[in-house]
């Protein structure tokens, strides 16, 4: 059995004890970004992790990244010697912020950008890492839109099951990336003022960053209540940007995530669904799931708390619901107040009381790749 043994998050929810009380008022903080898109000068909100919104121009997320992992190794003790059984898997939507620094630092210098080895890509974080804290020498990257991280964790699963390694670190990594932003802005996706996930108002999602790190084992390596059940992961065709409204590729994955795990929908306590706001994403997303269950689980986003985090939302997201759980509680959704009579089902208004049970996430990237992943926390 693979065990979640925990993780760290940096987000817009700001530092442990601020993130627990937030997620259970449903409090949230976001910062105005504004950023030129073409002739347009637009302003927007944004969930960032610099609470002032003052975004430095050559931002590394490796001393950050470090600070996470440094926390999760030390809470779980794990010794330089395990540390070489451990493997990095790198979850995230952008391939070329690795640059951001060296040809930022080129231009404030004037002189030619110095790339180490000329490693560029996701892979250079990978490579920092595994390099600074001893572990083993195999590592993955993964791009795969807003599935990236959660595709990361069930390809950690499979290397922790074939004994290859005893732990695995999955990382989920997003940060600000003016490209992506003016993409979004572009195709109309963004929201003006909040991101209302089910709501008949709603109007599009936000953006945010978020750098997480996930541990993960085996039983018999090392034990926790936290367990990863299963999953699955499968690319529908229906579009070049997107899934099929009427849910049927969505209703694909959750079923073979819940049959991988050998559990059936009615044993779900919660789903932490994708939940993003827009028109198309959120009626296929219900679609899919009244396919799978036969009336509404209780279901919740934690998008309005953090903001879209693309290809770190799989881990940053599973970290959340882990702490919530944890603290004895299902968040609620914040920002819902009209239901979607076309949807016909409503995101969790109350946090609900619940330390224990199984747990569906879904996650659902732009492009048709899906994926789902089933995990349960048992008393003890």
């Amino acid at each position: 059995m693979i065990t979640l043994l925990g993780g760290e998050l940096l987000s817009a929810l700001g530092e442990k004890p601020q993130r627990r009380t937030w997620l259970q008022s449903g409090r949230y903080q976001t910062v105005d970004k504004t950023i030129q898109v073409f002739e347009e000068s637009r302003t927007l909100p944004y969930y960032a992790i610099q609470n002032e919104g003052d975004f430095a121009a050559l931002f590394d997320p490796l001393p950050h990244l470090i600070q996470l992992i440094e926390s999760v190794f030390s809470q779980h003790y794990i010794s330089a010697e395990q540390r070489k059984r451990c493997a990095v898997f790198v979850g995230s939507a952008a391939n070329d912020v690795s640059l951001t620094v060296p040809l930022g630092q080129s231009i404030k210098d004037q002189a030619p950008p110095i790339l180490e080895h000329q490693r560029v890509g996701n892979g250079r974080y990978a490579d920092v890492l595994a390099k600074y804290f001893g572990l083993h020498s195999f590592s993955l990257t993964y791009n795969t839109a807003c599935t990236s991280s959660s595709n990361a964790i069930l390809d950690a699963a499979s290397m922790l099951h074939s004994g290859i390694i005893d732990y695995a670190l999955v990382l989920g990594l997003e940060m600000f990336a003016p490209q992506s932003f003016e993409g979004f802005v572009s195709m109309q996706l963004l929201a003006q003022h909040h991101t209302k996930p089910f709501d008949d108002q709603r109007d599009g999602l936000l953006l945010g960053e978020a750098l997480s790190a996930l541990l993960m084992s085996r039983d018999g390596v090392a034990d926790s209540p936290w367990r990863l059940l299963g999953g699955a992961s499968e690319c529908e065709t229906y579009s070049v940007t997107g899934v099929n409204a009427d849910g049927s590729g969505i209703h694909r994955v959750l079923a073979q995530a819940l049959q991988d795990s050998r559990v059936s929908a009615s044993q779900i306590s919660a789903v932490k669904a994708h939940g993003t706001a827009s028109r198309l994403s959120d009626l296929a997303e219900i679609n899919g799931m009244k396919q799978v269950f036969d009336a509404a689980p209780p279901f919740f986003s934690l998008k309005p708390f953090i903001g879209h985090t693309l290809g770190s939302c799989g881990v940053s997201e599973l970290i959340l619901l882990m702490e919530c759980i944890d603290d004895g509680f299902i968040p609620l959704t914040p920002n819902f107040g009209s239901p979607d009579e076309q949807l016909n089902w409503t995101p969790l208004q109350q946090k609900r009381a619940c330390s224990e049970g199984i747990f569906l996430l879904n996650c659902f990237g732009f492009g048709g790749n899906n994926n789902a992943t089933v995990i349960e926390k048992i008393a003890r």
